[in-house]
């Protein structure tokens, strides 16, 4: 009841500030970050200080620690 008054009054006197209770659906997409599916740092093996993507060593450092988590 009291939400519809307070809709209602917002309404007839054009007030934008009473209005952001409900989040836009549009608004909410672009501002909220989802968390990537892929593994956005990978680990190198213990000879490099870097990820090699040359390296198998490194690809098979990655692909245990990707099975582990």
């Amino acid at each position: 009841m009291f939400k519809k008054l307070k809709h209602f009054i917002c309404k007839l006197f054009n007030i934008k500030a009473c209005m952001c209770d409900e989040v836009d659906e549009h608004v909410e997409f672009f501002t909220t970050t989802p968390e990537p599916d892929v593994p956005v740092h990978v680990e190198p093996c213990n000879i490099h200080r870097y990820f090699k993507a040359r390296c198998g060593y490194c690809q098979a450092f990655a692909k245990a620690k990707q099975g582990e988590a």
